[in-house]
């Protein structure tokens, strides 16, 4: 179940995943489990380091399916095992749909609720620059997302 809201410069996914609340906050926290499903479906993880404490910096390349390296990076601003995870997500010229050419620094929220043996996730993407940044992002998100759902099955 995915729900889907979008102002100008905030992204907000919500997704309920069919595992305990500290699987799901380990696929977004342990880079082992990350690069087993991180970016949208059909895109590989070629490098995840994560440094997981307040100011620790985190950077993850990404390939997609005809061969572009997309490198996202930012810092951890909240941790809160199992329930929120806050971090900056850089935008430098990223060949992502809707960020081309753009310098920007934005916010990811991530919430996890445990709802019985189930988890809520609420993705929060602000400060995104454009409409087209918000679109990429919510394609990119969503698939991600999608590709988290297969992982944890």
């Amino acid at each position: 179940m995915t729900n889907t809201e979008g102002l100008r410069d905030k992204l907000v996914l919500k997704r309920v995943f069919n595992a305990p609340v500290e699987r799901v906050f380990d696929a977004w926290t342990k880079p082992e489990v990350l690069a087993n499903w991180f970016g949208p479906q059909g895109f590989t993880v070629k490098r995840s380091e994560l440094q997981l404490y307040v100011g620790g910096s985190y950077e993850i390349e990404i390939c997609s399916p005809d061969g572009i390296h997309i490198r996202h990076f930012g810092n951890y601003l909240e941790i809160s095992k199992p329930h929120k995870l806050a971090f900056t997500w850089m935008l430098v010229d990223q060949s992502c749909k809707g960020s081309e050419g753009l310098v920007a620094q934005t916010v990811v929220s991530i919430g996890f609720k445990p709802i019985k043996q189930t988890t809520e996730l609420t993705l929060t993407h602000e400060q995104l620059p454009s409409k087209e940044s918000l679109d990429g992002h919510k394609f990119g998100w969503s698939s991600s997302l999608d590709s988290l759902t297969h992982f944890l099955q």
